[in-house]
């Protein structure tokens, strides 16, 4: 410091103008002058100025080659831009010679944007606008337009599905494609109070069917399903529909049966009849018959006679027999009976003997048939034997102990002398017998005989050897295919002794026979009745010509 005391003022100022800015001498005269003005002060005991004098010729040196390279640079960028230029404005083309000074402009080799004539701007906006026609079109290709993507479409939303105790009520909730998937998913368990990864969700749309199985609704792929089914839907018709998508809960908790009932009236028309069948077989179950340890077995007893033995029956031939006297009221135009009486008091009061009808005959041409037989019991007198209606099975022993009682005895004693042979001999058979009615036509085939019945099965099944029980069948009376359907495959166990799978393979064979001729003779009857009405018309008409 003493040093720089002693040193001139102008050798201070230029000591400190180079070492703050060295920049500023660039040229060797600057340089060489500094270095005089220091130079006196270059002592032994002038330390601190030599040092300083040593590092500001080193970064003169270092800034002098920094300067001259950056000098050499710049010249070789600049010849290096003469040629680009000069290349580019040998090109004879126009339109690429434009393009290569716009290049060379974005590139930093040309100072300038090339000069653009009126024509070269109407030629490059025809190209914007053809590029920008054909990007349009490949975008409407891809992915036509939507205006429907902002429709709201609306969502019904069962709640109370996982409680049983609760009834299920609906609620609306509106969604368009544009909402996100996820969302419309958990907004829709949250009304459902369900939980987020509740995964037995599907959907249907409100124009399906019932019986048509849900889709799922799991992941946002199925709600674009959905959206797309309702659109799809929508415009199927000719005008636009209100299409709704339903939500299933497919493991909802069902819920508890509730039977509504106003003032005797009962919603469900067979309680009515489950009902009386309890009372029938609480007051009419027999104790002394009980067929395989059953409860369910019922006898017939005709109640004209204090000691009349009883005919066992099943609950089938019981049903049958309700059935046959709820239909019978009906088609004669008398009072219901079961609407004021129970099944009970309706067996007691009915004459005997008993009918059983199956309920596969009760058709119109049999309700006509059964009114036809009541108007004629109604209107005659009680000695009177009663024609057993078309294809019925009737217990006989009492009724023909009734009926022969009831002839004078001038018929009886006459039927004697003739003979032990003449007189009606007591059955030694309780089941029913097969008894054309008078009703039939003369043209009607005959019923098929049990013989060829069971020729018929056993070619299908010649394993069960079927005609050992012919003997056994025709010693019960079964003699006739009709008689044979009546029977059921417990029956054939029990009184016949077929083996269980042979009595059912028996029994099926035998109906589905039985069915098949009532068929044919339902086409026979219609097909005459038709050809009868054709007649008459031809009738008329010639009356009406002559």
């Amino acid at each position: 410091m003493e040093t720089l005391k002693h040193m001139p003022r102008y050798q201070v100022i230029a000591l400190l103008l180079w070492l703050a800015y060295p920049s500023i001498c660039l040229s060797v005269p600057l340089a060489f002058c500094l270095w005089l003005s220091l130079s006196p002060a270059s002592g032994s005991d002038n330390a601190i100025v030599n040092i300083i004098t040593i590092l500001a010729c080193v970064a003169f040196l270092s800034n002098g080659a920094l300067t001259a390279l950056r000098f050499r640079h710049c010249r070789q960028k600049e010849i290096l831009s003469r040629n680009i230029n000069n290349i580019i404005d040998s090109i004879p083309s126009t339109r690429r010679r434009t393009r290569l000074q716009t290049t060379a402009y974005l590139l930093g080799a040309r100072k300038e944007l090339p000069e653009v004539t009126g024509e070269e701007v109407n030629r490059i906006r025809a190209v914007q606008l053809c590029y920008l026609s054909e990007a349009q079109a490949s975008y409407t290709e891809e992915r036509p337009e939507q205006p429907q993507a902002f429709e709201k479409v609306e969502f019904r939303i069962p709640l109370n599905t996982m409680d049983k105790d609760k009834s299920t009520t609906y609620v609306d909730n509106f969604y368009a494609e544009s909402d996100h998937p996820l969302d419309i998913l958990d907004s829709t368990r949250a009304a459902m109070n369900l939980s987020k990864k509740y995964e037995h969700l599907g959907w249907r749309l409100s124009t399906a069917r019932c019986m048509d199985p849900p889709h799922r609704l799991l992941t946002s792929q199925d709600i674009a399903s959905a959206f797309k089914a309702v659109r799809a839907e929508q415009v199927s018709g000719r005008k636009k529909k209100k299409v709704v998508i339903e939500i299933v809960n497919t493991m909802s908790v069902p819920k508890g049966k509730q039977i509504k009932s106003q003032a005797g009236i009962v919603s469900d028309p067979s309680l009515l009849y489950v009902k009386e069948l309890e009372n029938v077989k609480r007051r009419l179950c027999c104790a002394e018959h009980q067929l395989g340890g059953s409860e369910n077995t019922f006898c017939w007893v005709d109640v004209s006679q204090p000691d009349a033995p009883h005919y066992p029956i099943c609950t089938q031939d019981l049903q049958e027999w309700a059935k046959h006297l709820v239909c019978a009221c009906l088609y004669a135009s008398k009072p219901t009976i079961h609407s004021s009486e129970s099944f009970s008091t309706t067996l007691e009061i009915r004459i005997a003997p008993v009918l059983l009808y199956p309920t596969r005959l009760i058709s119109m041409t049999f309700a006509r048939h059964v009114r036809q037989e009541l108007r004629h019991r109604f209107n005659c007198i009680p000695t009177e034997l009663i024609s057993p209606i078309i294809h019925n099975h009737v217990h006989l022993s009492s009724a023909i102990d009734n009926t022969w009682a009831s002839n004078d005895a001038h018929s009886v004693q006459q039927l004697e002398s003739q003979g032990p042979m003449a007189a009606p001999q007591p059955l030694k058979r309780t089941f029913a017998l097969y008894m054309e009615s008078d009703e039939e036509s003369d043209d009607e085939e005959p019923p098929k005989d049990i013989d060829d019945v069971i020729t018929t099965i056993h070619s299908r099944y010649p394993a069960m050897d079927f005609p050992r029980y012919g003997d056994m069948l025709k010693e019960r009376g079964i003699l006739y295919l009709p008689t044979a359907a009546h029977f059921g495959s417990r029956f054939y166990v029990e009184k016949v002794g077929m083996s269980e799978g042979a009595a059912v393979t028996f029994h099926t064979r035998v109906c589905e026979a039985h069915m098949k001729e009532e068929r044919a003779r339902a086409r026979r009857k219609a097909k005459g009745k038709q050809k009868a009405r054709a007649d008459d018309t031809d009738k008329e008409n010639i009356q009406a010509l002559e």
